[in-house]
């Protein structure tokens, strides 16, 4: 800022006129050093000679005391621009996290509206086509019950009933993504629940697929429904060993997360609280970005036709949402892929009772 006071252009010729005076003086101490002048001159000099020496020592303290306070003016200056630049760079950096969280607000929005619209469309439909179920197989049962065991009337009877069950299995997925199932939750032990879930896998996945389990030695509890659990270990897994065509590595890894964590900052409206935190990982071929952002969109699938029907990771994200949780998934094209599982730790206080917020 360019100074507008009247005694500027003083200031700013002050060292030049103290300067130009101390030449002056040493040039008439040098002249007469070096030449003979007359005793009138000699005595006059020799009588202003003190006072000579004091004006230039005042004028050298004058000079060095300038200088000096130029130095501390030029390091206030410094301080401050750095002071500027790092408040401009707070303040970028503030703005710039403002507007990513602002973006996935959005994108989290428009997906969760997305995700309620097909659901209330979907669980619509499920209700009236399971109506329709419960009169088939209520139909084929008293068929069947009209013809001999050993006919093949009876068993092509069966084959309806078994296609309807099926059916009718696929009707409660759509109504558990639709979220219109209401389910009984209860205290569950997070680490026994996952072992029970593995012990149940092992045997249907292929031996060229390793599981590993890893936890600590602590309680994991939660307030869930130990079948819905089941569901969300079994899709995941079946997925990973699908991406790993049948061979590599699944790596499961439970631990905690505290309330002041950093990771739950990216995810403004969850609870604040402890959760208990489930990593699963494999070694498969993962995923672009495109296909990270649909993978939870209902039907959608990049199975073969008739290998998938692009509920399971729906029905793993509406499972999680129904118990107050966050599911997030990091993968990379050749580096395999990272389902994040956030579920509220269920507390309890002495006397038994649920504290959980």
């Amino acid at each position: 800022m360019i100074e507008k006071s009247p005694y500027a252009a003083i200031r700013n010729a002050l060292p030049y006129i103290v300067g130009g005076v101390g030449t002056l003086i040493s040039f008439v101490i040098w002249h007469c050093l070096m030449y003979d002048l007359p005793v009138s001159i000699v005595t006059s000099l020799k009588n202003a000679f003190p006072w000579i020496i004091l004006t230039l020592g005042l004028s050298l303290s004058f000079i060095f005391a300038l200088l000096t306070r130029s130095i501390q003016a030029t390091q206030r200056n410094a301080k401050s621009l750095d002071q500027v630049n790092q408040n401009f760079e707070k303040q970028l950096q503030q703005h710039t996290r403002s507007e990513e969280a602002k973006q996935k607000l959005e994108k989290a929005l428009l997906q969760g509206q997305k995700l309620q619209a097909i659901g209330t469309l979907a669980g619509g439909i499920a209700h009236d086509f399971n109506n329709i179920l419960y009169a088939i197989i209520g139909y084929v049962e008293m068929a069947r019950e009209d013809v001999e065991k050993e006919s093949l009337t009876y068993t092509n009877l069966g084959k309806v009933l078994d296609a309807s069950h099926r059916g009718r299995e696929l009707i409660s997925r759509i109504l558990t993504f639709s979220r219109r199932q209401r389910h009984d939750l209860k205290p569950l032990n997070l680490q026994t629940t996952i072992e029970s879930a593995l012990s149940l896998l092992r045997p249907t996945i292929p031996a060229s697929v390793t599981i590993i389990f890893h936890t600590l030695d602590k309680d994991f509890l939660i307030l869930a429904d130990q079948t819905q659990l089941h569901q969300i270990i079994v899709n995941i897994v079946n997925n990973a060993v699908d991406a790993m065509d049948g061979e590599g590595v699944i790596t499961l890894k439970l631990s905690y997360v505290f309330a002041n964590d950093d990771i739950l900052k990216q995810f403004p409206d969850i609870t604040l609280t402890d959760y208990c935190k489930i990593d699963i990982s494999d070694t498969g071929h993962g995923m672009d970005a495109n296909t990270i952002e649909r993978i939870f969109e209902p039907f959608y699938t990049t199975k073969e036709v008739g290998k998938g029907t692009g509920l399971g990771l729906a029905t793993v994200h509406a499972i999680i949402k129904e118990h107050n949780g966050v599911i997030m998934v990091n993968s990379q094209l050749g580096h395999g892929t990272t389902f994040t599982l956030l579920i509220p730790e269920h507390k309890e206080n002495k006397s038994g009772k649920n504290i959980t917020r």
